[in-house]
């Protein structure tokens, strides 16, 4: 089973500290570009059957009109019917009831709603034009429309954010019907208006230490309630574990398809190009062959992000050797960076925050 991957490249505006290839676009550069991207689609003649999952993100996918929406949804259809996942990424200043009856007749599932604070000066140093108010409307919209699966994209370490301010987005993120938070640490992409801004002088990002602050209150906070950690950024209640991206980090083959998705299939990976005129000309940017070597550490790397870690016996079921053949496990135990129990490894919790410096030891 795979997951498949499909990339809407336009936004109404741009986010200050986004790096995610996107534009702003007129209706005709949309039309040109689903047009190409249901070619690409037709061109890998899937099997509805083999697909676990279908995700839908961008830029900002709502941002298309209701035609070409329904356009994209039309041929998917049979793919949407038997998945057993199908999210699509919207902004809440977007979303309109008509939006929603559709998603709902197209077997959208499961929409995650880009928010990242409701703070409003926040709000203004990254750009975003949504309100709480224009948030819970959006999460009522879905729940009219019978689509309850509802995951929240969250940015903690803003510039100028205090520890106040991100108990707040947690305090309202705690109020609202939904069944899975996504919150991550802003990191600050080369290119972009904020790395612009910080370059010269207008803005600072927060100390590292007050970022990993900011970590440790989120996870000892959530800790107390309905949502589980379940990977280092995510938190999900009962039943609502993102089918789409614990394929990615299980390591799983997925589809990508538009301008700059990649996919990972019968061990080669591959990206398409990023600008729309060489995505049009000729598609794929880059290909290679990933080796059982990199197999073996990628599969680490990614499997660690899980707070459930890493089952020994499914590394050896995939790649018939032992991590501790492969790694030097023993060394990172005894360094306190992993624990080795019951079969399992898995990062210690006091390292999850450092995880990166974890990761770096599996490559070489």
């Amino acid at each position: 089973m795979k997951g498949l991957y499909i990339h809407i490249p336009f936004c109404n505006t741009i986010c200050s500290y986004c790096d995610f290839p996107k534009q702003m676009a007129k209706a005709e550069a949309k039309e040109q570009y689903i047009h190409s991207l249901l070619k690409e689609l037709d061109s890998y003649d899937l099997n509805p059957s083999e697909i676990r999952s279908v995700y839908i993100g961008g830029g900002t996918p709502n941002a298309l009109s209701i035609s070409l929406l329904e356009q994209l949804f039309r041929r998917l259809d049979p793919i949407l019917k038997k998945a057993e996942e199908n999210t699509i990424e919207i902004n809440a200043e977007l979303l309109t009831e008509e939006q929603a009856a559709l998603f709902h007749t197209y077997h959208i599932n499961r929409i995650s709603i880009g928010v990242q604070t409701f703070q409003d000066n926040l709000l203004k140093v990254i750009h975003r034009h949504h309100t709480q108010d224009l948030v819970t409307n959006a999460i009522q919209i879905l729940q009219n429309n019978h689509i309850h699966n509802i995951n929240l994209d969250m940015i903690f370490g803003i510039p100028t954010q205090t520890m106040e301010q991100l108990k707040a987005d947690i305090d309202i993120v705690l109020t609202l019907p939904i069944t899975h938070l996504s919150y991550y640490s802003l990191i600050l992409e080369e290119k972009t208006l904020l790395d612009y801004q910080i370059k010269h002088g207008q803005l600072e990002m927060p100390e590292d230490d007050y970022v990993a602050d900011m970590y440790d209150y989120l996870y000892q906070r959530f800790k107390t309630t309905a949502f589980r950690h379940y990977e280092i950024s995510n938190y999900a209640k009962e039943g609502y574990t993102s089918i789409h991206n614990l394929g990615y980090w299980n390591a799983e083959e997925y589809i990508g398809i538009g301008a700059s998705a990649a996919g990972y299939i019968n061990h080669v990976r591959y990206q398409n190009e990023a600008v729309l005129s060489k995505y049009y000309d000729h598609r794929i940017a880059v290909q290679e062959e990933i080796s059982t070597k990199e197999s073996k550490q990628e599969f680490m790397m990614l499997g660690l992000r899980k707070i459930d870690g890493i089952q020994i016996d499914e590394y050896f079921n995939r790649f018939k050797t032992y991590p501790n053949q492969d790694f030097e496990i023993d060394k990172l135990e005894s360094l306190g960076l992993i624990s080795t129990k019951n079969g399992i490894i898995k990062l210690k919790e006091d390292k999850i925050f450092i995880s990166n410096l974890v990761f770096e030891m599996f490559v070489g």
